[in-house]
This record gives structure tokens, C-alpha cells and sequence, in this order.
């Protein structure tokens, strides 16, 4: 996943009755530890006693995923205390939002099991909840999903008037994070590394890889996805398409993915949209589903002709000729 996660996603409840196939481990002691720090930095007024507080009483205690999460993000106390004393209005609305997380464990649980009941080969990863520095909602390393939880849990009712348009935009659309780890889930799953960092990529790798996470989430959750891009895309899709066909080969990506903010005419993301069209036109055309969600699952992003192949085979290009 690119460093930012460019939009979190409205989804309607889960209806999934079966328990899953063992406990998931779903980590929020960094949420605990990190309110702790944070009532204890407004307390004193000398940033480095501030910064020192974050780093003992949070970034030193933190659990295997949010050291992951952090060296990932390369974040530090300075980073954290600057937050704080930038965004004092967001700090002070979040945290009933970040303790809503326990709620969802549920939920999440059972998004494993669905996981399992649709690919067999379903290995099953961690969950770290941690507080970031507004800088990712969600990410995944050696089997774990690390979701930045000030983001993925805040919503259209915390005061963001300090922040930009486009966290803006991203709280408006929030409902919970469910979504998301189903999201991250389904890049776990996958057989090969993020395309980009493999050196073999274009933008057809890169979108297929985020698009097909967004096809896998709305089977585990039985619902359609509901985002900006989606709802754009469903709307412009011949005309998308066309688009993306001529510059799917290339190996620029910025004006189709991880481009909040900055996309042409202000639709932002559109590459999932394209990604998650051409994953269920294969899903739709096969007559073994469970097989196609195994392909879906195990392509191997990093190879154009592997991809190129694959889009092929999900007949999409014949829908616009």
C-alpha cells in the first residue's frame, strides 16, 4: 500500500452468522497507551518533556505492529508532539471515535472466516490498531494489518477544520473501519510484493492490485462499496476505460492512484475503480467462483504479462468494443 490510503469507504453492516476459524488477534493497547501519553503531554507546556513523554510512555511501549507501523512510516515523538500542538481541535474530538474500535472485533473476526470459507488458502494475519500521525489509515506487514486509527475511525463529527480538503473529505465518508481491514486483508493474501517496489510494474500491475483488495472486501462483506470513486466510476466507466486502456502500459500511475487531492478534475483514486471493475468481470464471467477468487487472490501483480493475461481473461475489454 502506497503511504497513504487514499479514501476510507461507507459500507452497510455485515450479515455474517458463522464463527471464525480460530481468535484473531486484534491488538488496540497502542489506542490505550497513546490517550495516556496524550493527557499526559497537555499537562506540561516544554516540548521536550512533551517529546519525551510520547516516546517512554507510547513509542517504547508500543506492540509489534505499531513498531512496524512506525518504522514504516518513519514517525517519531517530534512528529507526534507537532501534531498535537497543530491540530488541537482534531485531537479533542477523536478519541471517542478510536475507543468505538473494541466494538468492531466482532465483525472482524468474522471477516476471517469468510475469508477462509471463499479461499481455503486463507492464512490469517493480526490486527493492530494504532495512532499514527495522520499519515496512513491502513497498511499491512509480515502478517499484520496496522490500521492508523486516526483516520480510519474518525467521521464526519470530529472537528478536521485544522487539517486539508482531503482528510476532509475522507472523514465525510467514513463509517467505521470494518471496510478497511477487509481491505488490507486481501493484501496479506497476496502472492506477490507491491508491484512498484518489485521494479516490474505498470499501471495496469498497480491497479489490478489495489482494485481487486476493494473486489475482495465487498464479497467478505456482502455488500456493495459505496466511495467517491466508485460512485464516479459507475457513472463514467466507458469513458474511464477508454482512458485508462491508453495509459494502463505506462508506468506512471499518479493520475489514477494515491493521488488524493491532486487528480485531474478533483476525482481522486480512479485506478481502484478500473482495478476493481476488471477483477469482478472475471469473477462475474467464471463459472468457478472459488477458483476465481484463488486467481484474483494469487496473481502475480508484478508481472505485466501475467496481468495483461489476466485482464484478458476477464473479457472487460470486450464489454467496450
Amino acid at each position: 500500500m502506497k503511504f497513504l490510503v487514499v479514501t476510507i469507504i461507507i459500507f452497510l453492516p455485515l450479515h455474517i452468522i458463522a464463527a471464525p476459524p480460530h481468535k484473531t488477534k486484534i491488538c488496540t493497547h497502542d489506542i490505550d497507551r497513546y490517550w495516556a501519553a496524550y493527557d499526559s503531554v497537555l499537562k506540561v507546556t516544554d516540548t521536550t518533556a512533551q517529546k519525551q513523554i510520547i516516546q517512554s510512555m507510547y513509542i517504547d511501549k508500543a506492540s509489534k505492529g505499531l513498531q512496524d507501523f512506525i518504522a514504516s512510516r518513519e514517525l517519531s515523538a517530534r512528529m507526534y508532539v507537532k501534531n498535537i500542538h497543530q491540530k488541537p481541535k482534531f485531537w479533542a474530538s477523536l478519541r471517542p471515535h478510536t475507543l468505538q474500535i473494541q466494538s468492531y472485533k466482532t465483525d472482524i473476526e468474522k471477516l476471517m472466516f469468510k475469508f477462509k470459507e471463499l479461499y481455503p488458502k486463507f492464512h490469517q494475519p493480526d490486527v493492530y490498531f494504532t495512532i499514527g500521525c495522520l499519515t496512513s489509515g491502513g497498511t499491512t506487514s509480515s502478517e499484520k494489518i496496522l490500521i492508523g486509527s486516526e483516520i480510519a475511525a474518525a467521521d464526519s463529527t470530529v472537528d478536521a477544520s485544522e487539517l486539508g480538503d482531503w482528510l476532509r473529505g475522507v472523514f465525510k465518508d467514513n463509517r467505521n473501519v470494518v471496510y478497511l481491514v477487509a481491505h488490507e486483508l486481501g493484501h496479506t493474501q497476496q502472492s506477490a510484493g507491491d508491484a512498484e517496489s518489485d521494479g516490474n510494474f505498470n499501471l495496469l500491475c498497480c491497479a489490478l492490485r489495489e482494485g481487486s483488495c476493494d473486489f475482495i472486501a465487498e464479497l467478505l462483506l456482502g455488500e456493495p462499496i459505496v466511495s467517491p470513486y466508485m460512485s464516479y466510476g459507475k457513472l463514467h466507466e466507458k469513458e474511464l476505460w477508454r482512458k485508462f486502456k491508453k495509459e494502463m502500459g505506462e508506468r506512471e500511475t499518479k493520475n489514477w492512484l494515491y493521488n488524493g487531492g491532486d487528480a485531474p478534475g478533483g476525482n481522486a483514486d480512479l485506478g481502484y475503480f478500473m482495478g476493481y471493475a476488471i477483477c469482478k468481470a472475471y469473477y462475474d464471467n467464471a463459472t468457478d467462483k472459488k477458483k476465481a477468487v484463488a486467481d484474483i487472490v494469487e496473481l502475480e501483480y508484478s508481472n505485466t504479462i501475467k496481468v495483461h493475461n489476466f485482464l484478458e481473461l476477464s473479457r472487460y475489454p470486450a464489454k467496450w468494443r
